[in-house]
């Protein structure tokens, strides 16, 4: 269906079940209420960010797409303050779920992804959208479509048929594990996105109960992260990806072991540790949605981070219960998200790193990453494979001579 018919789907489920959980009054009505906001929501957040990625190009791409997070960050201060000031819980369900009116009534100007409309063969509404965005740049000679295809000797004919007509092939999570070397990418990043979340949550709960005021502890939760993507935008600039992403996966896990070191008398110990530990899985976290993005192509870019976001789910059900344990062992939700962040961290070795590439829009051009991190794709002589590389020297040119995003 499109970026902007999700987002503006999604937006328009958060208003209207927003403002009707403030007018249910039994208990059956309001959890399930909640339970359509909560989807809405959590599918808004995945493909406004997918969004966002394709819409910026490689310069700007990792600041840009850390600022998702950022405002995220920022959210949760506002609910803490919203919540602080408002007399009833309705009054402070209506305020928030005002704040989403704007949007959904301008959401229908936004303009559909050129990545999206190419791959389903809409070729002359994405050279209406290059176009705008070379006067929106003040470009005299916008990137054409039909200089793309005939540089790439006919691979968009053979990707979408030689007629226009012809069904697009419709992608399932199947996909993602098509053959060995994307199922591993695959299972490597839904464990990263488990590690995150199920460290991010576990953290969080720790924090909420130090005491005190639990909106001054909620919005801390809340300012915390915000060093923390200024911390990941500088290191996947300077450091990549996944030499980003280890470090920090690693570190998690050690802080972790640091926190069952420290004796339990020494609270302010504690508390630096746990806040040590949130601010390591939050750049983590924060990039891992990126990282995603990146590792796969635009047909199947949204399944890739909505499943992912799926796995996060399920490591934000299992944090309660894994800090719930501690009445086992005190130390129990330490240990488990330490081992697990270890883990993941191994396991992101086997990724290929992601920088300075441009998006690609095919399953070959995906796995051409690792090919690229190996240095054997000197050895590919296919068209396809020169049909990618005509592409991804268009985008770059395209950046450097025009500072046209494409």
């Amino acid at each position: 269906m499109g970026r902007r018919n999700i987002m503006w789907f999604t937006s328009t489920g958060q208003f209207i079940f927003g403002i009707a959980v403030a007018f249910t009054f039994d208990y059956v009505s309001f959890v399930i209420v909640r339970f359509l906001l909560a989807m809405v929501s959590s599918g808004y957040l995945v493909v406004v960010f997918v969004y966002v990625t394709e819409y910026i190009g490689i310069k700007a791409r990792t600041w840009a797409s850390m600022q998702v997070h950022a405002f995220f960050a920022v959210g949760i201060m506002v609910v803490a303050l919203v919540g602080y000031l408002s007399p009833t819980w309705w009054v402070y369900q209506i305020g928030l779920s005002i704040t989403t009116l704007p949007f959904v009534l301008c959401c229908w100007m936004l303009p559909e992804t050129p990545f999206w409309l190419l791959t389903e063969g809409r070729f002359e509404e994405a050279q209406k959208v290059i176009n705008t965005m070379a006067r929106w740049n003040k470009v005299s000679s916008p990137c054409k479509i039909s200089e793309l295809c005939s540089v790439q000797d006919g691979l968009v004919s053979s990707r979408t048929g030689d007629n226009d007509n012809s069904p697009v092939k419709k992608h399932n999570i199947l996909d993602l594990f098509r053959n060995w070397h994307i199922a591993k990418r695959t299972i490597t990043i839904w464990l990263v996105w488990f590690t995150g979340s199920l460290g991010y949550y576990v953290f969080s709960l720790s924090s909420v109960n130090l005491g005190g005021s639990e909106y001054l502890n909620l919005f801390l939760i809340g300012v915390v992260e915000l060093p923390a993507y200024v911390i990941a935008c500088i290191g996947m600039e300077k450091l990549g990806r996944r030499n980003t992403l280890i470090p920090f996966l690693l570190s998690s896990a050690v802080i972790c072991a640091i926190v069952m070191l420290i004796p339990q008398d020494y609270n302010i110990l504690i508390i630096v540790a746990n806040m040590a530990g949130k601010f390591a899985i939050g750049v983590a976290f924060g990039l891992t949605y990126l990282y995603t993005a990146e590792l796969y192509p635009t047909v199947a870019r949204s399944l890739a981070v909505g499943s992912g976001s799926m796995i996060c789910r399920l490591g934000s059900v299992v944090a309660p219960f894994c800090v719930y344990l501690s009445s086992v062992w005190i130390f129990m939700p330490q240990l488990i998200v330490g081992v697990i962040a270890f883990l993941s961290g191994l396991l992101t070795l086997m990724l290929p790193e992601t920088l300075g590439k441009p998006l690609t829009n095919t399953w070959e051009e995906a796995a051409k990453l690792d090919r690229r991190v190996n240095k054997k794709s000197t050895s590919e002589k296919s068209v396809s494979v020169q049909g990618d590389a005509a592409m991804d020297k268009i985008e770059m040119l395209s950046q450097e001579r025009r500072g046209l995003d494409a």
